[in-house]
């Protein structure tokens, strides 16, 4: 399969040098794990107009630090003739900050900048997935019990600081251009009028989130997901974190 994907990306890649065109615009979706970026990369894909690349930089594809230009080269190739716009997913610990001040230099590139306000279903969602190995949902999966977890009281509060900071620092490191913000819990309530910014920000049209195939993974309570809520609960309710358990 491996082999087969390989000679099919050739192929694919020597027609698109014959036939294809250069892209002159780009972007990137810019965030945690765990916030929405696989339903929001799914809906780009709906447009002809818009190619979509993975988690480029991620370390199951490279060595954090390692081969940064010859990666970002990636998104500079030929590409089909409908293809308008070019896009990726960059998360905040797949770069060193020597690589994303070379990012930084790419003056053209536009941001989008997805976060989640309930930061601790960031945290119960990225536990959930590395206990299934069920990164995405598009059919049935587990019930609650399946997917119950236990979190470390002690080391939560850091996790969520460091979610936090790494939203900050996003938003400096881009604070001297445009910048499309995009909240996981309004794009999975409204993906129509969420989508319809992300088009007109990128100047493309033909987004349809109505062939999202993606389902929204972890549905059920806090109380049903959470083994130990009782201790998450007690650490959390006298900080400002606290909302989050109102859910």
């Amino acid at each position: 399969e491996k082999a087969d994907s390989i000679y099919v990306h050739t192929l694919q890649r020597t027609y698109f040098r014959v036939f294809g065109h250069p892209i002159d615009r780009r972007f990137a979706i810019v965030g945690n794990a765990r916030t929405g970026s696989n339903y929001l990369l799914d809906g780009l894909k709906s447009s002809p107009s818009i190619r979509m690349y993975h988690e480029i930089f991620a370390s199951h594809n490279r060595r954090v630090g390692e081969n940064f230009e010859k990666i970002l080269s990636t998104v500079f190739q030929y590409e089909n003739k409908s293809t308008q716009v070019v896009g990726f997913k960059v998360f905040y610990n797949h770069l060193t900050e020597e690589e994303w001040n070379k990012l930084l230099a790419c003056k053209d590139l536009k941001i989008i900048h997805l976060t989640r306000r309930n930061r601790l279903r960031t945290v119960i969602s990225l536990e959930i997935a590395f206990k299934t190995g069920q990164w995405t949902k598009s059919g049935n999966s587990g019930g609650s019990k399946e997917k119950r977890v236990t979190l470390d009281p002690l080391k939560l509060v850091k996790r969520l600081e460091q979610i936090e900071e790494g939203e900050i620092a996003a938003r400096r490191r881009f604070s001297d251009r445009q910048m499309l913000e995009i909240v996981y819990e309004e794009l999975v309530r409204s993906p129509e009028e969420a989508f319809e910014s992300v088009g007109a920000y990128l100047g493309v049209d033909g987004i349809d989130p109505g062939k999202i195939r993606l389902k929204r993974q972890n549905p059920e309570t806090l109380q049903q997901l959470i083994a130990n809520y009782g201790e998450v609960e007690a650490v959390l309710q006298n900080t400002r974190f606290a909302a989050y358990l109102d859910d």
